[in-house]
């Protein structure tokens, strides 16, 4: 790092700072506006700002370390979710957009009759999902940035004072409880920065910061990937790594595992395609956010539409290309926590004066973006579903927002003592994908069936929570928990292997699929079954609800004729054609940009076929307003208020 370099991330510090100023007015007017930015968000800006928050210091780590570790193909871990996250685009971002909610956890009030269990689970999913699950994920992109502060700039990981501490059980020697490295240094003013801009200016200043932030990680990333590719030299990727990298498994390469056999890889695969992105498809968290801050349902489905394009086609082979050159470099580099050193090492390497400053910055600025996300997103749980509803209900809105401040800083507390716990990156997600997964059938069914009510949710997170931790401990990801040994199981874990195989040549099996599968199966079956037994007869709650969504489907049918308010004429079925035609697409490309750099070229026109057409189906929807419903240009209902209580 030089002069100039240390002057561009200046430069984006500044503007961070100067943009939380200028939106700090309009931010504490309301919690609307804090929140949601006052539903004021173009479709461009909500989108951007999705794919700049999701580009966080994380990501292109624990996907270059991926790529290089196990394989091109074992990104189908997060590229099957696009999947559920082309659902959300035309079967849930338009629902959420009309239930004018300030966030995802407010759908349980707005859904459900009231009750203590409706209270319950409201408190619980702002505990679990607002503060356990987003402190995860901050401490996951907190060890990111701590990975690349060290590499990039060079500084010591060797603490620089040490806090607490007790005797170690195995070796008697005194271990700290907290050490303070320099680079945790540089991350606190990092996390302060983005706490003070974004707790002064609400959405308003996380959503057009994440414009500067997403520029600059694309020209980064880019520039970083054409320049390690060629420094191979001639002939194909393929063709360098064999050459250069002893010992190199053309496994790698492949877009797909070897489909011939069913073995844990190809078995994992399926269980991605098939349920890993159940999840996803309702939309969760800061997406819905997002979603409920555009101006109106038109850009809601617009916005999701360009996450998506950006997220799954432009962003992963740069990663994916650098993860793999690095192999060449960085040889030593084994192992998944090894792995995800690889993509800074490469920054260190191959960027000169000026770019390198573009780069780090946009690292830095990913931090920041994902940060400030998360603890706008996490107070909104806080204060619109905890704090006002059941603590004090009589305040006024400049009360909720100063509350909603004060939230955000507790996060950010809360965040930095999760992150002492966590060690990889890859194994954190993986577990909770499997938790998360469990109860995506009853996120999406919510929606689309009277039935489900509050006990269908509480079982089955309590059974996703159960049967997912009993599959951690019993298939044990040492990625994730080293400390879990299953030498009691391994006669089930053998019953499995001689089922699903792992790949001749991989040194571990992945059991993701297979925890994940049990936890779904058998999460489905309880709360389904607690539904039936808790659900009769359509009640008040649930006839308004109706009436102000009007979701179609079979579902819905026996309060469609009860209330004799009809769902929305042919609204399924344009969206079931914009949800295939939009995979073709997004996957179309994904995968034909993969075989073209791999320089398999039947195989990218193919992919290149399947888009095009795909691209025109959905182009023509679009332009006849098919995809967005009836309501597609409100941007307020007719319908009664929403229920925040």
């Amino acid at each position: 790092m030089v002069l100039i370099d240390w002057v561009i991330v200046g430069l984006y510090l500044a503007i961070a700072v100067a943009l939380g100023v200028v939106f700090s007015k309009k931010a504490s007017h309301s919690t609307t506006d804090f929140f949601v930015a006052g539903r004021t968000l173009p479709w461009w800006v909500a989108g951007t700002s999705l794919v700049a928050t999701t580009f966080s210091t994380d990501t292109p780590l624990f996907v270059a370390g991926l790529a290089r570790n196990d394989g091109i193909h074992a990104n189908w871990f997060w590229w099957s979710l696009a999947i559920g996250q082309t659902a959300t685009i035309f079967f849930f971002a338009k629902y959420w957009r009309r239930s004018e909610a300030i966030t995802e956890i407010e759908f349980v009030a707005q859904r459900y009759d009231e009750s203590p269990e409706r209270s319950g689970l409201r408190i619980f999913k702002v505990l679990f999902d607002g503060v356990f699950v987003n402190c995860v994920v901050i401490a996951n992109v907190t060890i990111a940035a701590t990975t690349i502060i060290q590499v990039v700039l060079g500084l010591s990981p060797d603490a620089l004072f040490e806090i607490g501490g007790g005797i170690d059980a195995q070796d008697e020697a005194i271990k700290p409880l907290v050490s303070i490295t320099p680079s945790h240094v540089v991350l606190i003013i990092l996390a302060f920065i983005a706490l003070v801009y974004s707790a002064a200016s609400g959405l308003y200043g996380v959503a057009y910061t994440d414009l500067i932030q997403f520029a600059l990680a694309m020209l980064g990333t880019i520039w970083l990937a054409v320049v390690s590719y060629r420094s191979l030299g001639p002939g194909t990727l393929a063709e360098n790594l064999e050459r250069e990298v002893p010992g190199f498994d053309p496994h790698l390469l492949g877009l797909f595992p070897e489909m011939n056999t069913m073995n844990i890889l190809t078995f994992g695969l399926l269980v991605y395609v098939m349920m890993n992105w159940w999840s996803m498809a309702p939309g969760s968290g800061y997406f819905v956010q997002r979603i409920l801050a555009t101006k109106s349902e038109k850009d809601s489905v617009l916005a999701f539409l360009w996450y998506n394009f950006c997220h799954y086609v432009l962003r992963p082979w740069p990663w994916i290309i650098v993860g793999l050159v690095s192999m060449v470099y960085f040889p030593e580099l084994t192992g998944t926590a090894a792995s995800e050193k690889a993509f800074p090492s490469m920054i260190d390497k191959f960027l000169g004066p000026g770019i390198k400053g573009v780069m780090v910055t946009a690292m830095l600025a990913a931090y920041m973006s994902t940060i400030d996300t998360h603890l706008n997103w996490g107070a909104s749980y806080l204060v619109n579903d905890l704090y006002q509803p059941f603590i004090k209900k009589d305040g006024d809105q400049k009360h909720y927002v100063r509350a909603s401040r004060l939230s955000m800083l507790f996060l950010m507390i809360f965040a930095i003592a999760v992150t002492t716990i966590l060690t990889s990156i890859l194994g954190a997600y993986k577990y909770l994908g499997v938790i998360v997964g469990g109860v995506g059938s009853v996120l999406i069914l919510r929606w689309y069936w009277w039935r489900v009510n509050a006990w269908s949710e509480i079982s089955a997170i309590i059974t996703a929570l159960v049967v997912g931790n009993l599959c951690e401990f019993i298939l044990a990801d040492p990625n994730f928990n080293a400390k879990v040994q299953p030498t009691d199981w391994t006669g089930l874990r053998g019953l499995i292997s001689t089922w699903l195989p792992a790949r001749e040549g991989a040194a571990t099996a992945d059991w993701f699929g297979v925890r994940l599968l049990i936890t779904v199966a058998v999460t489905f079956v309880v709360w389904v079954a607690v539904t039936f037994a808790t659900s009769r007869e359509p009640t008040a709650q649930t006839k308004t609800f109706f009436k102000r969504i009007r979701v179609p489907g079979p579902g819905w049918r026996r309060v469609s004729k009860a209330t004799g308010v009809a769902a929305l004429p042919g609204e399924f079925g344009s969206s079931l054609v914009g949800w295939f035609a939009a995979m073709g697409v997004i996957f179309g490309l994904l995968l034909g940009i993969g075989y073209a750099l791999l320089q398999n070229w039947p195989a990218a026109g193919t992919c290149a076929v399947v888009a095009v057409a795909a691209g025109v189906v959905l182009a023509v929807m679009l332009r006849r307003g098919a995809l967005t419903g009836s309501l597609a240009n409100t941007t307020t209902s007719t319908d009664p208020p929403r229920d925040s209580a």
